[in-house]
């Protein structure tokens, strides 16, 4: 799955990538600001990731643009500690929604180490508006790594979501095309369609030549959690 990390210049999207990767992050900067992307690859319940953190300078709105294409979620950070940087912030997600629309974002409050730093609640009242009790928000540091994969987990649930049925479809299927066609009542045409994006996302195993799918391990314990909730609500 691709998540790309969006948000105001110096708001610790780099710091966000290495915290999450460690050694195995890279980096594109010029003078320690980014200016390209920063990249890695990780892995959150079995399900393999891509993250991509963009630069967050207005000027560099063409580069975010072509990072986020095809995105399955949004890390959305913001400094806490800066108010003057909300503004920017608000700007941003603006430019967000018309870039991404409908696609999950997390909001992280970041530098929550930090003396002084607004809490996640005044972050979201600051940066959403009206928007502030539809987008679940989580008070992180970058740099310690307090709540940074919980973010992370949240965001690869909530994109997780958008393939539910196609997944659960497979799930309770023999792991026949025809099979799984019927389970949620669509054409094998719209269906094949379907398992194709969910597989170029690492979301199922696919054998093409027979035509046959299955499900990751961790996949199959992510829609586990999904179902229980189901129930639950």
């Amino acid at each position: 799955m691709k998540i790309v990390l969006l948000g105001p210049y110096n708001s610790g999207k780099t710091t966000t990538v290495h915290m999450i990767c460690s050694d195995s992050a890279i980096s594109i900067d010029y003078g320690g600001t980014t200016v390209a992307l920063d990249h890695c690859r990780t892995q959150i319940y079995g399900v393999e990731i891509f993250l991509f953190g963009t630069p967050g300078l207005q000027r560099f709105e063409v580069i975010r643009k072509i990072l986020s294409k095809g995105a399955d979620g949004i890390l959305f950070i913001v400094d806490s500690v800066n108010i003057a940087s909300f503004e920017e912030a608000e700007r941003l997600l603006e430019e967000v929604y018309d870039i991404l629309p409908g696609v999950p974002l997390v909001l992280c409050a970041n530098k929550q180490d930090i003396r002084g730093a607004k809490s996640p609640k005044e972050v979201a009242e600051a940066v959403l508006g009206k928007n502030k009790d539809k987008i679940s928000v989580v008070g992180t540091s970058a740099r310690t790594g307090e709540k940074i994969e919980h973010a992370l987990g949240l965001i690869v649930l909530n994109a997780i979501k958008e393939y539910y049925h196609i997944l659960l479809a497979v799930k309770k299927s023999n792991g026949e095309l025809i099979e799984i066609a019927k389970n949620i009542q669509q054409p094998q045409e719209e269906v094949y369609s379907q398992l194709q994006f969910a597989s170029w996302r690492r979301l199922i195993i696919a054998d093409w030549d027979n035509q046959r799918f299955s499900l990751p391990r961790g996949v199959s314990q992510i829609l586990d959690i999904l179902e229980f909730g189901h129930k639950q609500f």
